[in-house]
């Protein structure tokens, strides 16, 4: 009989710097087909903090991709937060709806606070 290995419930690595470079390795390391997505919403960011001459962009993008981090570096955390996110966007039952967007929140929250 073969004995079935758990699925970890760790982390897939330490919780990075809340900086834009630190972010950019992170985001690599967890999902590299995500960098060119982080790279672009950085550069649009630092074009609209010049344009409009505020540091809002760049400080929600930093909040945007720490978040993200803070749920894909746990497996099983990012599966559930993309199916609350399929719940919403693809039921018709409100309460489920509901339901999934509570999770949502408490799922960000939870990823936020490490």
């Amino acid at each position: 009989m073969t004995e079935q290995a758990a699925e970890p419930t760790g982390p897939r690595i330490p919780m990075p710097e809340k900086n834009p470079a630190a972010l950019r390795v992170a985001v690599g390391r967890l999902d590299p087909g995500a960098l060119a997505q982080f790279d672009h919403q950085w550069d649009e960011a630092m074009r609209q903090a010049r344009d409009e001459y505020t540091l809002t962009p760049p400080r929600a993008f930093v909040e945007h991709w720490w978040s993200w981090v803070g749920v894909a570096r746990y497996p099983q955390r990012l599966a559930r937060f993309r199916e609350c996110e399929r719940i919403v966007s693809e039921s018709d039952d409100r309460a489920e709806r509901r339901a999934a967007a509570t999770e949502l929140a408490s799922i960000l929250a939870e990823a936020v606070a490490a």
